[in-house]
C-alpha cells in the first residue's frame, strides 16, 4: 500500500497545482485520497461529495494514512 499511497501523494501535489491529467484513471477511493490531499474542494464537489462521504467512503485505514501523511505539510495548493 505504500508505494500506492507513495504515486497519490506525488499525483495530489500536482493536482494541487491545477494538473488534473492523471485523475481520469484512479478507482473512485484513489480519487477521493487524492482531492482530499490536495486540498480541491472543488473537486470533492464536482464529483457530489461531502469530506464526511469521501471519509467514509475512504475507511479507517486510508483515512489514518491521509491524516499521518498530509497533517503537517500544510495547503498544497499554496506551495
Amino acid at each position: 500500500m505504500s508505494e500506492q499511497l507513495d504515486h497519490l501523494d506525488a499525483l495530489a501535489l500536482r493536482v494541487a497545482k491545477g494538473d488534473e491529467k492523471g485523475l481520469g484513471v484512479l478507482s473512485r477511493g484513489e480519487y477521493l485520497y487524492v482531492v482530499l490531499a490536495a486540498n480541491r474542494a472543488d473537486l470533492l464537489a464536482a464529483g457530489n461529495d461531502t469530506i464526511a462521504e469521501a471519509l467514509a467512503r475512504l475507511g479507517e485505514s486510508w483515512t489514518a494514512q491521509l491524516v499521518e501523511r498530509w497533517q503537517y505539510k500544510g495547503d498544497p495548493t499554496k506551495r
